[in-house]
């Protein structure tokens, strides 16, 4: 575990530079989303086209809804992460690249907190109210 700790230590903060620990952290969201994937996508595909409240009543269980907001999570900082190379590449005048950096940045808070309100909402709300 120490040995773990010290990896991501020097992943974060120490001795890499910034492009390099770019595509490290990138390849770690790969890793952790290809689980998630198969935890989030084959459950959900069995519940398409079922009512709302029969979804809620699904995603209301603590460990779907969490299964489902590491996936939610995972793939929007994977999103930010390739899209952040997409306008470092594409994007050569500095201003225009640092204010679309910015938004994307902007963008990512936004859905994390709109997902993290989201699923606050499912599970405690509808656990509490008993529906």
């Amino acid at each position: 575990m120490n040995r773990i700790l010290k990896i991501f230590k020097v992943l974060l903060t120490e001795g890499l530079n910034l492009a390099t620990r770019h595509w490290i952290m990138q390849r770690i969201s790969s890793i952790a989303l290809v689980p998630l994937t198969f935890l989030f996508i084959f459950p959900f595909i069995r519940h398409v086209g079922l009512e709302h409240v029969e979804i809620v009543e699904i995603y209301k269980n603590p460990i779907r809804a969490l299964i489902a907001f590491l996936f939610l999570i995972f793939t929007v900082v994977h999103f930010k992460q390739g899209a952040e190379v997409v306008i470092e590449d594409y994007i050569h005048s500095e201003k225009i690249n640092r204010a679309v950096l910015a938004l994307n940045r902007l963008l990512l808070w936004f859905l994390i907190i709109l997902l993290g309100f989201s699923f606050i909402t499912i599970v405690l709300f509808y656990q509490w109210s008993g529906r």
